[in-house]
This record gives C-alpha cells, structure tokens and sequence, in this order.
C-alpha cells in the first residue's frame, strides 16, 4: 500500500506547471462575463461582482466616500438603514416615517396651517402615504372646511357643517377628523411639504380651536422607495 507522501507525490505528477486556458465567460443574471468552471478568473468579473454587493459601513460618512457605479448597495451599520447608488448619489432603500404635532390656534384666521412636516429630497423615486387626526372644536353656527395636503394639492377633506341648531348659542362643538391617503407619488430631488389646514374652504370659514396635544393634533407620513 502506497505511503501518504506516494499519494501526494503521484497527485502532484498529474498536475500541469501551465495554467488552465481561459475560457470563453458564461452569462449569468446581469453579468456576461463568468468564468466557467476551471477557468481563470478574470479581473472584470472581480470587479463587476465586487460592486453588485451590499458593502458596510459604520456610518454614512463611509458610504458617501465610496463613488461605486450605479446600482451598487450599501448598508448603514450605526442605524441598519440601506442604500442604492442611484444617479451618482445614494438614494435611501429602507422605509422611513414622519411625524409632526399640530399647533395650538383660536379664531377666525382662514385658511390656517395648523401640522406640517417636509418629506426631505432623495434622488430616488418613492411614494408616501399619508395621514393626520385632529380634535377641533367649531364654534356654534360656524361651518369649517380641514384639507390633508400633499404638495400643496388637496388629497382628502372633512367639512363640519354649521351646528347651531344643535347647540347653545356661543357654545363650542368637539370634532375627532381623522383623513388619509395612500400612494402618492414623490418625485425624486424634491421636497415635499405635508400639511393639515383649517379653514380651507374661503366660503364656509368658521371660528375654531385647536390643540398643540399630539394626540390631538397630528400628522404622520411613511415614505417608501419605488422603481419609477
């Protein structure tokens, strides 16, 4: 029976001291340039898969120093926050929310903004949805029209009609508005601005009163990345 050091000295005889030809690269997913098995590596290959991973960094300082070819993912290790090249710049992949508590208004001012918060700029397409509550007490005989708006556009709205032959004259009125939407479309590099506003309507302003409570004012937003 043949000795370790045989064994290894016959398998070392049946190797080649030429490397292996490089052979024509396969294609597989994106890349056009993989080796096939038993063939070289070749350095653009490297190169592509090295740029095709999610690199981490400790914190986005490290991130905006990486000048890595459009499409490449980082993450974020202080935070778990990931990102994508997108156009020369770092776009933000994981979802983020916003939220904004309302301030504290008495009278007649028409409209009124009373909770607004911006959606910061991003080179990446995204799309929010939006939401707010609101506790508002309408002064009798008063009809007051409340906008949720996204870019300065009205996406949903709750008008309080008048109440005086509900109540004592003078007396206020509570009303609990909650509104939504869903889907709305952010455009890249640009700063969306959220808002509540009282008194939307000019034919139909009241008097009213508002809460700076966070739980009785407020407005909340989820922003999340898309493809177009």
């Amino acid at each position: 029976m043949a000795t370790v050091e045989e064994r290894l000295a016959a398998l070392e005889a049946r190797l080649t001291p030429d490397p292996q030809a490089l052979t024509p690269p396969i294609t597989i997913g994106s890349l056009g340039n993989v080796p096939t098995p038993g063939s070289q590596l070749a350095a653009q290959w490297a190169q592509d898969v090295t740029g095709m991973v999610i690199h981490r960094f400790d914190t986005k300082v490290g991130i905006d120093g990486w000048a890595a070819p459009n499409g490449a993912r980082a993450m974020q290790k202080d935070n778990g926050v990931e990102w994508r090249r997108v156009g020369a710049v770092w776009s933000q992949v994981t979802p983020w929310s916003l939220n904004a508590s309302g301030t504290a208004q008495s009278g007649a001012t028409n409209p009124a903004t009373v909770s607004t918060l911006n959606i910061v700029s991003d080179p990446g397409p995204r799309f929010a949805n939006i939401s707010c509550f609101l506790l508002i007490d309408v002064f009798s005989g008063n009809t007051v029209t409340i906008e949720l708006r996204f870019d300065g556009v009205a996406q949903a709205r709750a008008t309080i009609p008048k109440t005086g032959q509900l109540a004592v004259p003078g007396l206020n009125m509570q009303w609990p508005i909650a509104l939504q939407a869903q889907g709305l479309f952010v455009p890249g590099n640009h700063v969306t601005p959220v808002s509540v506003v009282v008194g939307a309507d000019a034919t139909a302003a009241g008097i009213w009163h508002t809460t700076a409570n966070f739980f009785e004012n407020r407005l909340d937003c989820t922003v999340y990345p898309r493809g177009t």
